[in-house]
């Protein structure tokens, strides 16, 4: 089939009112060696040569058209809202652009509820940029008239017109403070005196917003991010009550942010395993205090502390099992590991570890008349699992398999900690941990017997295998290199702004006139396509690839009707964990793996209920329990930015079944939804 009768074949599929997928894809361009489709990613193409594209999609990543950190618009989009994921092409060098290829692209959009006018209103955005690594996003303002507009826009951005530009560089020297100006008129340069006061002032501003964060080398503020701090176990703990030993807990202390561990009973070495995962901003404190104590009635007893610096942490990225000694008191030490993960990389994928723990041997008895009912609880930062109980048994079989997910902020082991199930406090029986580098690097572990430590005897078997993520993002900021490059920034500012935006607004049909474009410093500059797709069905776009590598549906319309999935979530770290209910765009894994790595410590407990929501339009959540509507508060389906929007179904509001039942108004319409969102297991009413 000759690539000029492909747009023909794709309105003859669009008539037939068939979505696209696989099979159909093959029906219809049998003859086209060369194509794919992955429902899972979301995308798919044809092509007339022998490029393949390598397609990512892009959840919190540096990109042309948003930034999901924020929730910004880059002032390319033009007004435009995004309406699926940012999809991203490996850059295939100059050969990508060779031949045609038409690459298929997941959307949110509902369309059978669009009108003539929404539905002629999507476009696909497109552009063709190598290197992405120098985009940042500012805020201002400038008058339009009487009013007031709000741009948001790249310091790196520039707009051109067809026959007219007039911008004036301005180069900013940190070290020595000094300006030099220099204007462009239709290609001749002419030396001008510097700014006025008020612009330069504006310049200056912008370069602070891009150099703060970043100046991780100044004792003043830091990085982004978040710092991941495990204590594992302590050593040699004060005894201080009379009888007994001590019942000590740990408590983690980062600001306003607190973290505080289970406590372990009658014992001078106790393990904890308790992970904080601390929020970094740039005036944040310089330390994290470490303070151990005595549980007891009444005041409990202060057992030492150790403060760990927030400079350290950073200067070395991370640190391993460090032994530190405990101040204020006469013995004790505790073991720590901690690293720091900057914001873009907090959520971002390692891969998934299945995990299999057969059975145990020889475990410890510690009681007089009976062996003990021994059970394992496995860790990973806040993500805890726990296996059945097997009563009487020094040699307990469990067969429990659990998958974890591992993202750049996990910690680097797997803890297994085995107790004896009984009235009151659960003895402990021992624990014994996994080293996930290790295992990374194997990528297989098969019926390995490990030894348990802090008992007498004992051991565990274990299976694991560790799969890679698919990788959705591997555009990121070099931040150390940024920091050398931002000081001799060179920020373009646009002069005849108002006039520009007039023009827009006279004649909105002459794109022609007005291309945004976005410099990327030692990569090329390409303007942003608004193409109007080839072919539309209820969840795929098609268009031509041409030279672009960066793409993604947009509209000009807010507040279209998109396919949504409510999906439940829970704290498996938490005995009677609520249950957190998101709105998230339906389509692919990828929106429910944002939330799993979210660092909140949540995993999906139920089946995702579609619906059709306006988005950016909030909704009041009504569930019925005993026969009374509750008001859960107000969901809102965003499509690009940061998870705002959730509602929490708390214990009070179980019963006993294994559904929930929900129902979602609008002010404006009343009633736009109603049914039951399904759950793995059944709701412990007991518990509530």
């Amino acid at each position: 089939m000759d690539p000029g009768e492909w747009n023909q074949t794709f309105s003859q599929i669009q008539r037939k009112g068939v979505l696209l997928n696989e099979n159909v894809l093959k029906e219809n361009f049998h003859d086209v060696v060369n194509k794919a489709f992955d429902k899972e990613m979301g995308f798919g193409y044809i092509s007339d040569n022998g490029y393949k594209p390598r397609a990512r999609v892009i959840l919190q990543g540096k990109n042309p058209f948003i930034d999901n950190h924020t929730g910004l618009l880059s002032p390319v989009m033009e007004g435009h809202l995004p309406y699926s994921q940012v999809y991203h092409l490996a850059w295939g060098g100059d050969n990508m652009d060779a031949g045609t290829t038409y690459c298929i692209l997941r959307h949110f959009l509902h369309v059978p509820s669009l009108s003539g006018e929404e539905l002629n209103s999507i476009k696909v955005a497109m552009c063709s940029v190598e290197n992405i690594d120098t985009i940042d996003y500012k805020v201002s303002s400038f008058e339009n008239g009487s009013e007031v507009v709000e741009r948001k826009f790249s310091v790196k951005e520039e707009i051109k017109e067809e026959n007219y530009s007039t911008t004036v560089t301005n180069m900013v020297v940190t070290q020595e403070r000094k300006q030099s100006v220099t204007i462009t008129e239709n290609g001749n340069h002419v030396d001008k005196k510097p700014l006025q006061k008020k612009s330069t002032q504006l310049l200056l501003e912008q370069m602070n917003q891009i150099v703060r964060p970043i100046a991780n080398a100044s004792s003043e503020g830091f990085v982004p991010g978040q710092v991941v701090l495990t204590v594992h176990k302590a050593k040699d703990i004060e005894k201080k009550g009379l009888v007994g030993k001590a019942d000590p807990y740990v408590l983690l202390t980062y600001g306003t942010q607190k973290e505080k561990s289970a406590t372990v009973n009658n014992n001078h070495n106790p393990v904890w395993q308790i992970t904080g995962y601390f929020d970094v901003e740039e005036q944040s404190s310089n330390e994290i205090t470490i303070e151990v104590f005595d549980d007891d009635i009444g005041k409990d007893d202060f057992l030492g502390k150790t403060i760990v610096d927030m400079h350290e942490i950073c200067k070395e990225k991370e640190f391993f099992n460090k032994w530190i000694p405990l101040t204020e008191c006469k013995s004790g030490e505790i073991l720590i590991s901690a690293k720091f993960v900057p914001l873009p990389r907090i959520t971002r994928p390692v891969g998934q570890i299945t995990l299999t723990l057969h059975k145990g041997k020889k475990m410890e008895k510690k009681k007089m008349m009976k062996k003990a009912d021994p059970y394992v609880l496995i860790k990973l930062g806040k993500d805890q699992h726990k296996t059945k109980t097997v009563n009487n048994s020094q040699n307990p079989t469990w067969n429990y398999e659990v998958e974890l997910e591992i993202t750049e902020a996990s910690p680097r082991q797997i803890s297994f900690e085995v107790f004896d199930d009984d009235i009151g406090n659960d003895a402990t029986l021992g624990n014994v941990t996994l080293e996930i580098d290790t295992l990374m690097q194997k990528q297989k572990v098969e019926n390995q017997w490990s030894q348990l430590e802090n008992c007498k005897s004992g051991q565990l078997l274990i299976s694991a295998k560790f799969t890679p993520s698919p990788v959705v993002e591997e555009i990121e900021a070099d931040i150390n290199n940024t920091v050398m490059s931002v000081k001799k920034e060179i920020i373009t500012e646009q002069f005849e702004e108002k006039k520009a935006v007039k023009e827009s607004m006279e004649e909105p049909s002459s794109v022609v006139k007005k291309i945004s474009q976005c410099n990327l410093e030692n990569g090329r500059s390409h303007s942003i396509e608004f193409v109007d797709p080839i072919y539309a069905d209820d969840q795929f776009v098609v268009v031509e690839k041409k030279a672009n590598n960066w793409f993604m549906v947009a509209s000009p319309h807010q507040n279209l009707p998109i396919n949504v999935n409510l999906v439940p979530f829970k704290q498996p770290s938490e005995p009677n964990s609520p249950i957190f209910i998101y709105p998230l765009p339906k389509g692919g894994f990828h929106n429910i793996k944002r939330v799993v790595h979210s660092g909140k410590g949540l995993k999906k407990c139920g089946y995702e209920k579609d619906c059709v929501l306006r988005a950016g339009e909030p909704y009041q959540f009504w569930t019925d329990t005993q026969g009374k509507n509750f008001n859960l508060g107000n969901l809102k389906t965003e499509t690009f930015g940061p998870d705002k929007s959730w509602v929490v179904y708390k214990e009070e509001h179980f019963k006993p079944q294994d559904y929930i039942e929900v129902t979602l108004s609008s002010d404006e319409n009343g009633p736009e939804f109603n049914g039951p969102i399904s759950l793995y297991d059944r709701l412990n009413v007991e518990a509530a």
